[in-house]
């Protein structure tokens, strides 16, 4: 169990990753690697992901978070997330503009990046993890709820389907994620 002083040094890291990233986005290489990734992330959104149902949607535009997170850090993944769901939005809107979307993106954005920022090794539970937290505090939880308001529909109404969807997109995920992060670890951190 971790004490309080393990707690503070967690999140002093996770602060000091935040201000880190934001500080290397200044650089040009870091500005032109988001903003390659973002491309990527607006092409996979609009045009990989598969609706199920107007409110359903199953999609791999994560991975390039994911990747940026991994890479260059909680900041610029955040961004990344957040640009990315407004220009889909611009591009293909799926319903109504809701700002509650755009917060569930960067903050999924986040939570890669406080994952994924500096890790030597990608281990399965890390992934599993981090993966778990995304789909239930973000997907689950929030996206159910912003639904529910734009939609109209009761939250309970629409968490079975969402857990069921979710519970599906989770088993596709992981896997990918994973080798994902390998691919990048070879080619991007060798020492």
């Amino acid at each position: 169990m971790m004490g309080r002083k393990g707690g503070g040094m967690m999140i002093n890291k996770w602060l000091d990753d935040l201000a880190e990233s934001a500080r290397n986005l200044k650089k040009t290489r870091v500005m032109v690697a988001c903003a390659m990734l973002l491309a990527i992330e607006v092409v996979l959104n609009a045009t990989v992901s598969v609706y199920l149902f107007s409110y359903l949607r199953l999609s791999f535009g994560f991975l390039t978070v994911a990747a940026a997170a991994y890479l260059f850090g909680p900041s610029p993944a955040m961004l990344i997330a957040a640009l990315s769901d407004i220009i889909v939005f611009l591009i293909r809107p799926a319903g109504p503009f809701f700002p509650g979307f755009t917060l569930n993106a960067a903050l999924g954005g986040l939570v890669y990046g406080l994952a994924l920022y500096r890790v030597k090794d990608v281990s399965w539970t890390r992934i599993l993890t981090m993966q778990a937290v995304i789909a239930v505090l973000l997907h689950i939880a929030l996206n159910t709820l912003w639904l529910s308001m734009t939609l109209g529909k009761g939250f309970i109404a629409l968490l079975p389907v969402r857990a069921l969807k979710n519970a599906i997109q989770y088993a596709i995920d992981v896997p990918l994620l994973y080798f994902l992060l390998r691919f990048l670890r070879r080619q991007f951190r060798k020492g």
